[in-house]
């Protein structure tokens, strides 16, 4: 198996060591990867597909650090909380650069797990998102939107960055709002057309990236509608957007006016995009699966018109439970007809899929997780603990980085070969449930046994005396007397340089 160690600093979030293997989480038994209708590029000159744009985009920032990746993660509760994208944002941009937090709405919800980022409002915002009986309107990526109609109401992010660009609607009876960094004016605009449509007004910083409060405040009565603000840094690396809503559909992202939906696709310029619905589509007495087909067809279809280069996955539902076992059986079935018409339609719409189902241990899996030391899912048997995130988080990672690793040569040319076979539905990798069990085993031992006993497929974080943190596979790589073990959570705060909630960590 290949070993691979990275070191990270404060200041240095990835410092390449001499001789050491980058890191790569494609380990046989990190991640579940279907995949289908991915079509290399043929040596006679056809276009290159967008499985090809992506890796090429991946190694040319790896390799000349010119450029940035963008990556659109829509999602359920799952993704809301942003702790399971937090986890592939920080390895993906560790590995590749930090270019920014990316799309967020200035609202005072939970703070985005990973990216150290915090936003507000005043108590003249009000958000709103679709539910399943909403009709189409103009939100925004995130599936939802704040609006203020008296004057002096204002809606900030605070982040470190450069690059401040908004997303707002101009409609019939809009108001103004300025736009200020630090409380300094940067500029005023007015929201008002004779017909809705999303406009954009972006914002450059002079100087290195800073910790900035960029604020939206209103000047006059009349309608401002925020549908995202997107923070970027200056420099070149991945910019990681969480899309999430509590309780989504997949088909909530057709609420979205066309129009509106793909202008802001578009704008955003990504290079990939994730899907992560299923789970909601579960607690229904039955699953439609004709419409469920339409809804998904016309969701990506919508995705390729308007970022006709990007890549596109869709992440199965996780498995969910239930204590009674009628109900158990009920999810199990749906989430089966969830699955199939996935495959089906990445087929045809040219997507891939990552099966994180069948990555978590199939059926029954969920309840598994609930019973570990500790817990990887929660007692609902349907969302998880921070640790069961971490790993789902990892999986997606893995696939990730399975097709860098598979597509990228260090001239960077494109290998079909190294897929083998692209007439069968790819390679169903074991499921990590069997070495979640070894590892729980070794839970409540000390730090010194586990580093004489480690699981083959467990990523290790090591926090030297000096503030670096060691990622491996290979605890033999590392001095167990120098320095202790700690939480995936843990090095995400530290490098951030958070100080809370993550005051353990930081100590």
């Amino acid at each position: 198996m290949r070993q691979y160690v990275r070191r990270l600093s404060r200041s240095h979030l990835w410092s390449r060591q001499r001789g050491s293997i980058p890191l790569r989480v494609s380990v046989p038994a990190l991640v579940a990867v279907v995949l289908l209708a991915a079509r290399w590029s043929r040596p006679d000159g056809a276009p290159p597909t967008p499985v090809d744009s992506f890796v090429s985009s991946l190694h040319s920032l790896e390799t000349q650090h010119a450029r940035k990746v963008r990556i659109l993660h829509f999602g359920d509760s799952h993704i809301a909380s942003d702790t399971e994208s937090s986890v592939v944002r920080l390895y993906l941009q560790s590995m590749f650069g930090d270019a920014g937090p990316g799309l967020a709405l200035p609202w005072g919800g939970p703070h985005l797990s990973s990216t150290n980022i915090a936003y507000g409002n005043t108590y003249g915002w009000q958000r709103y998102h679709p539910t399943y009986s909403s009709p189409v309107e103009d939100t925004g990526l995130s599936l939802s939107y704040v609006e203020a109609e008296s004057p002096h109401q204002s809606a900030w992010i605070e982040a470190t960055g450069s690059e401040f660009r908004v997303y707002f609607l101009a409609q019939p009876e809009g108001g103004a709002a300025e736009f200020l960094l630090d409380g300094s004016l940067l500029g005023v605009r007015k929201t008002t057309a004779a017909f809705p449509q999303v406009e954009e007004a972006s914002f450059q910083v002079p100087g290195p990236d800073a910790g900035h409060r960029f604020e939206i405040r209103t000047t006059d009565f009349g309608r401002v509608r925020i549908l995202g603000v997107s923070v970027e840094r200056s420099a070149p690396g991945i910019v990681y957007s969480a899309l999430g809503l509590v309780g989504a559909r997949a088909e909530y992202l057709l609420k979205c006016r066309e129009e509106t939906f793909e202008e802001q696709v578009s704008s955003e310029h990504p290079d990939l995009i994730i899907l992560g619905y299923g789970t909601n589509e579960t607690s229904g007495s039955y699953l439609d699966e004709n419409a469920y087909e339409a809804a998904l067809a016309a969701i990506i279809s919508r995705l390729h018109r308007a970022a006709p280069a990007a890549l596109v996955i869709l992440l199965t539902p996780p498995d969910r439970g239930d204590s009674r076992p009628s109900q158990a059986q009920h999810f199990q079935q749906i989430l089966q007809q969830i699955i199939a018409v996935q495959r089906d339609v990445a087929e045809r719409e040219g997507a891939i899929v990552f099966d994180l189902h069948t990555a978590m241990g199939g059926a029954g899996s969920a309840e598994r997780w609930a019973s570990q030391l500790p817990p990887l899912a929660r007692t609902d048997m349907t969302h998880f603990t921070n640790e069961g995130y971490a790993l789902l988080g990892r999986y997606i990672v893995g696939g990730i980085m399975r097709l860098y690793d598979a597509g990228a040569e260090p001239d960077g040319s494109i290998t079909p070969a190294s897929w083998g076979s692209k007439d069968r539905l790819g390679e169903l990798l074991p499921p990590l449930y069997p070495a979640l069990s070894l590892n729980a085993s070794h839970s409540s031992g000390s730090q010194v046994e586990s580093l004489q006993d480690p699981s083959p497929s467990q990523v290790y974080y090591f926090l030297t005396p000096d503030g670096q943190i060691v990622v491996t596979n290979d605890l033999s790589t590392i001095d167990s007397g120098h320095g202790k073990l700690i939480s995936a959570e843990e090095a995400a705060c530290i490098m951030r340089g958070k100080s809370s909630p993550c005051d353990s960590a930081a100590q």
